[in-house]
């Protein structure tokens, strides 16, 4: 495979709006950019998954572990089912980079942080400025 210069994943910019993110969640998703900036494929893949699990702590998802936590977010409606399909797919990642210590390729973390931001963007990040915008229902 050939190497990309500049790596797809240099110079990543945080979302413009993190700050709205619970204060541990805003940290980890940072230290994830600075992963992924830095070429740290395993310490790219294990910050994604930590992303989603602490969705799952803030949204108080019942569970004894990463995977049925994602479902009572499926359950809670906080996710679709293909969203709880593809985070399932991000645990594994992460679970891999944690695990196995392997570095995924630059293609699959871009994606993987893609997926990461939209759960946050969806969950945090919208809701905020559409209440901001349109007041409460």
């Amino acid at each position: 495979m050939k190497a990309l210069y500049p790596s797809r994943t240099e110079g990543r910019r945080p979302l413009p709006d993190c700050y709205i993110l619970p204060n541990k969640l805003e940290e980890i998703y940072r230290e994830t950019v600075g992963a992924l900036n830095g070429n740290q494929p395993v310490l790219a893949g294990m910050g994604i998954r930590a992303i989603i699990e602490a969705v799952c702590r803030d949204r108080n998802a019942s569970g004894e572990d990463l995977f049925e936590k994602i479902n009572d977010l499926l359950a809670q409606g906080v996710l679709t089912k293909d969203g709880s399909d593809i985070l399932h797919r991000l645990r594994v990642l992460g679970n891999n980079a944690a695990h196995e210590i392997k570095a995924h390729s630059a293609t699959e973390l871009t994606l993987a942080m893609d997926v990461a931001e939209h759960l946050l963007q969806a969950v945090y990040i919208l809701p905020f400025h559409a209440k901001r915008t349109f007041g409460s229902a």
